[in-house]
């Protein structure tokens, strides 16, 4: 087969194909034959039926569809390392002029092919990594938070202080701005719901409105749910949380004792004091915190450096993300009990186009920082090696208190999640290589985006 390269547009490459007329014909006589040998025809024995009988049941076309698909399989491969292709999926066959046999075959195929990134200047860009400092009063927050779950649950009969657990049956509304209750609303249900005062997180508004109240009492308050909120039916909303009190509830702390040290960490814990205990908190906080100021500085690195790089996204990598993330949001909506007019106010034409929108701008940032990280790991030449995921395997080993060997082969029988696990692992050593030629600051806090310029000051 020759073949000759027509053009390139973008991502898009056009390549000439020619099949010679003796390497079709040996194609199509491979294909009648295995056509004869496959199928039954009445009143010829198996493998015996005549080429125009086959052909009345298949059809001319068919046979020659599938002679060039048996040629074109067993050559594309060699196409792609001819033309050092990266193909993003299969490529379309078109056979552009009249098939007659005894004559060559001319076909075009299509492919559509990774796009070439270029990268900016990494090394030396300069990036923010904040640095925590652990203080007591993190500390005393960890403690009483472990205190609260081994504390014992007792009524109390008096108004409701901060820190209380109060029952109540709450009902949401969404409201406009203006207070009134808004058209297009998940319709209201009011649930039984545990509202835990001592949980840092609660709502300013929420543990406002409760302080001070008393069993049987019905309050009121108003916020805004910020735009990433895990229900998704309320986030960047303005809603009423409407509470009737049912009973109010306080903590009975146990004492931080050695009792308290062998609840805490097993019979086995060399903890004996509060000092010690103390120690091993603020030993625990550090690390943590310390992961999640290190993943945030992963992505904002990933977010910087693709957003600086040159390249054209291909409309296949957005529309497959698209259709990725909203089957993603289509499976947390019922796993929720909620259709996606309410959980994505997809109901109006308005509210689709916002959502559609939304959608679309996630994926050409994920496209964007996959092709960006993909060109960052062939220029430093990023490969998983049977060592890297050994570490991995003891990392998550030691992590899950199991053995090695469980969480090993609980990945070489799961072919999809070993694949995945190595993606990330092949992302993280990219990461960390690109951050190794980047000028890293540590902050105690991220500095403000500038405010952008006013030409017309």
């Amino acid at each position: 087969m020759r073949t000759d390269l027509l053009g390139q547009e973008k991502n898009i490459i056009k390549i000439k194909a020619e099949i010679e007329a003796s390497e079709f014909t040996k194609a199509l006589n491979r294909t009648i034959n295995e056509l004869a040998q496959q199928g039954n025809f009445p009143g010829f024995r198996k493998g015996h039926a005549p080429r125009r009988i086959i052909e009345m049941r298949f059809g001319r076309e068919a046979l020659y569809n599938e002679a060039i698909e048996k040629i074109m399989s067993a050559e594309l491969q060699q196409v792609i390392t001819d033309y050092e292709l990266e193909p993003i999926e299969t490529p379309t066959l078109n056979v552009t002029e009249k098939i007659e046999e005894g004559k060559p075959v001319i076909c075009e195929l299509t492919f559509e092919v990774r796009p070439e990134v270029t990268l900016p200047e990494i090394d030396g860009m300069e990036i923010e990594k904040v640095v925590t400092e652990v203080t007591d009063a993190d500390v005393d927050r960890l403690s009483k938070r472990i205190q609260i779950q081994l504390s014992e649950i007792k009524e109390a009969d008096r108004p409701i202080k901060d820190g209380d657990l109060v029952d109540v049956d709450l009902t949401i509304r969404v409201l406009n701005p203006d207070g009134s209750e808004a058209e297009e609303q998940p319709k209201p249900v009011t649930t039984r719901e545990k509202i835990n005062l001592a949980d840092e997180t609660i709502r300013a508004e929420v543990r406002t409105a409760l302080t001070g109240k008393s069993k049987g009492e019905e309050v009121s308050a108003e916020f805004d749910v910020e735009e990433g909120h895990a229900d998704r039916a309320l986030a960047g909303k303005h809603v009423s949380y409407r509470m009737k009190i049912d009973t109010v509830s306080e903590y009975i702390l146990p004492e931080i004792n050695e009792k308290f040290f062998h609840d805490v960490f097993g019979e086995n814990t060399d903890i004996k004091d509060e000092a010690a205990y103390r120690e091993r908190l603020r030993q625990d906080i550090t690390a943590e915190v310390a992961q999640e100021n290190q993943s945030d500085l992963y992505n904002r690195a990933v977010d910087l450096v693709a957003s600086k790089a040159t390249l054209e996204l291909p409309d296949k990598f957005i529309e497959r993300q698209i259709a990725s993330m909203r089957r993603e949001d289509s499976d947390w909506a019922k796993s929720n009990g909620i259709d996606m007019d309410t959980a994505f106010g997809v109901g109006t034409e308005e509210g689709r186009k916002g959502y559609e929108a939304l959608l679309r701008n996630r994926a050409e940032v994920a496209v964007r920082n996959v092709l960006v990280m993909d060109k960052l790991a062939e220029k430093y030449d990023i490969h998983i090696e049977q060592e890297d995921l050994e570490k991995e395997f003891d990392r998550r080993a030691e992590e899950l208190h199991v053995s090695k060997g469980f969480v090993a082969k609980y990945f070489y029988e799961n072919k999809n999640q070993l694949d995945r696990l190595t993606d990330q692992l092949r992302w993280d050593k990219t990461v960390e290589a690109m951050l190794s030629h980047m000028a890293v600051k540590e902050v105690k806090e991220l500095s403000k985006p500038e405010e952008p310029h006013n030409q017309g000051e």
